[in-house]
C-alpha cells in the first residue's frame, strides 16, 4: 500500500513539472509543452539545454509548431520563454506558428512580437549596450530619454503608439480641472497683490488708473504663465515624479517590458502630452482669474467703477500677441514640467529614500528651468522687438 501511495506521489510531482518533447514531419518540427511551467521551478536550465539540442539537431526544419498538450499551468516565465524562441528562430529565417496554443498565449505572443519588430533599433537596446560598456551617465540618461520620447510622439502620429487615450484623458483631468481650485486661488492673490502694490507707486505721480494696465500686462504677459508653471511644478511634476517612481520600485515598469509594452509610450508619453494641452488653458484661465483680483483691489479701495477698469484694461491689450506670448511660453513650460517629472521618475533609484529624492529633486530643476527658459523667452522677444 505505501509503495502504491509512493508511486502514485512520484507521478504527481512529475506531472508538475515541466516538459518538452518534440516530432518532426516533413520540413515542420512539432513542439509540445506540457506539465507546469513557473517561474519557481527548477528544470527552467534543463528545459533551456533540451531546447538548444532540438534546435541544433534540426537544422534543415524550415517551420516550427508549437503546441500546449497536457499544460496544467503557466505565467509569464513561459511567454518570456516563447517570445525568445520566436526571436533566435526568426534570426536564422526560421517560420514560427502559434496558432494551435490557446488564445490567451497567443495574444501575448503577438503583442510580444509587435514590440521586438523594432528591438536592435529602440533607444532600450541602445542603453543595454551602452550599459554593457559602462558609458551610462547622466547626461546619456537625458539624451535617451528625449530621444525615446521623440520617438514615441512620431510613433503616435503615424498611428502606432500602444498610448491609451483612456490615460491621456485621466492625465488631463489630473492636470487640468483638479488644479483648478489651487491655480484660482494663487492667481487671485497674485492680481490682488500686484494691484496693491502698483497702487502705492502710481500713486505718487496721480497715475493709479494705471493699475488696471499693470495688473493686465503682468498676468497675460508673465506672471500668469509663470504662476501656473510653478504650480505644476509642485503639484503635479512631484506628482509624476512619485507615481512612476514607485512603480519602479515595485517593478511594474519591469513587467511592462516583460509583456513587450513601452513605459514611455503607456506612462511617459500620456502624461506629458496631458501636461502640454492643459497649461496653456490653466494659463488663459489664470490671466482672467488675476485681472479679477486686480478688479477687486480698483473697485472697492480705489473706487474705480467697473466699466472704467475694463477699458482701460481694453486699451492695455494693443493686440493679441501680449496673451498669445504668454500662452507660447506656457506651451514650453508645460513639456518642461512633464519631461523633468517623468525622467525623475523613471530614474529613481532602488529605495524610498531615492524616490524622496527624486521628487524633492524633479520639483527643484522643473523651477529652475521654467525661470530660466522664461528670462530667455523675454530676451528673445526683446530681441525680436516683440515687447
Amino acid at each position: 500500500m505505501k509503495v502504491r501511495q509512493h508511486k502514485e506521489a512520484h507521478e504527481n510531482d512529475e506531472k508538475k513539472k515541466p516538459y518538452l518533447s518534440h516530432s518532426v514531419k516533413e520540413d515542420s518540427l512539432f513542439c509540445k509543452l506540457s506539465g507546469v511551467w513557473s517561474l519557481t521551478d527548477d528544470k527552467r536550465d534543463e528545459i533551456a539545454m533540451e531546447w538548444r539540442k532540438i534546435r541544433d539537431r534540426h537544422t534543415e526544419v524550415k517551420e516550427f509548431h508549437f503546441l500546449f498538450e497536457g499544460l496544467e499551468k503557466w505565467d509569464s516565465s513561459l511567454i518570456a520563454l516563447l517570445s525568445k524562441w520566436s526571436s533566435e528562430l526568426k534570426r536564422k529565417q526560421k517560420k514560427v506558428n502559434f496558432e494551435a496554443l490557446p488564445d490567451g498565449p497567443r495574444r501575448l505572443l503577438s503583442l510580444s512580437e509587435r514590440k521586438s519588430s523594432h528591438k536592435l533599433d529602440s533607444p532600450n537596446m541602445q542603453r543595454s549596450l551602452l550599459r554593457d560598456l559602462d558609458l551610462m551617465n547622466p547626461l546619456f540618461n537625458f539624451v535617451s530619454f528625449w530621444g525615446e520620447w521623440v520617438c514615441s510622439i512620431f510613433r503616435l502620429l503615424i498611428g502606432r503608439s500602444d498610448m491609451r487615450t483612456k490615460d491621456f484623458l485621466e492625465s488631463a483631468r489630473e492636470c487640468g480641472a483638479s488644479a483648478l481650485p489651487i491655480v484660482t486661488l494663487i492667481s487671485f492673490l497674485t492680481g490682488l497683490t500686484m494691484a496693491f502694490v502698483g497702487s502705492v507707486q502710481l500713486e505718487k505721480f496721480n497715475a493709479k488708473i494705471y493699475v488696471a494696465d499693470l495688473v493686465c500686462l503682468a498676468m497675460v504677459r508673465e506672471m500668469g504663465a509663470l504662476m501656473v508653471a510653478i504650480i505644476m511644478s509642485g503639484r503635479t511634476g512631484a506628482a509624476f515624479a512619485a507615481e512612476i517612481g514607485n512603480m519602479k520600485l515595485n517593478e511594474e515598469i519591469d513587467s511592462l517590458r516583460t509583456f513587450g509594452l513601452s513605459p514611455m509610450e503607456f506612462l511617459v508619453l500620456p502624461r506629458t502630452l496631458a501636461l502640454f494641452v492643459m497649461t496653456p488653458l490653466l494659463t488663459l484661465y489664470a490671466d482672467v482669474v488675476g485681472i479679477l483680483g486686480g478688479l477687486l483691489v480698483g473697485t472697492q479701495v480705489m473706487d474705480f467703477s467697473i466699466i472704467h477698469y475694463f477699458e482701460q484694461t481694453q486699451s492695455a491689450l494693443r493686440g493679441m500677441w501680449e496673451i498669445f506670448s504668454g500662452l507660447s511660453k506656457s506651451l514650453f513650460f508645460g513639456l518642461i514640467i512633464g519631461l523633468v517629472g517623468c525622467y525623475k521618475g523613471l530614474n529613481t533609484g532602488s529605495g524610498s529614500a531615492s524616490l524622496g529624492r527624486a521628487v524633492t529633486s524633479s520639483v527643484v530643476l522643473s523651477i529652475t528651468l521654467v525661470v530660466f527658459s522664461d528670462a530667455l523667452f523675454e530676451v528673445l522677444f526683446n530681441f525680436l522687438d516683440l515687447r
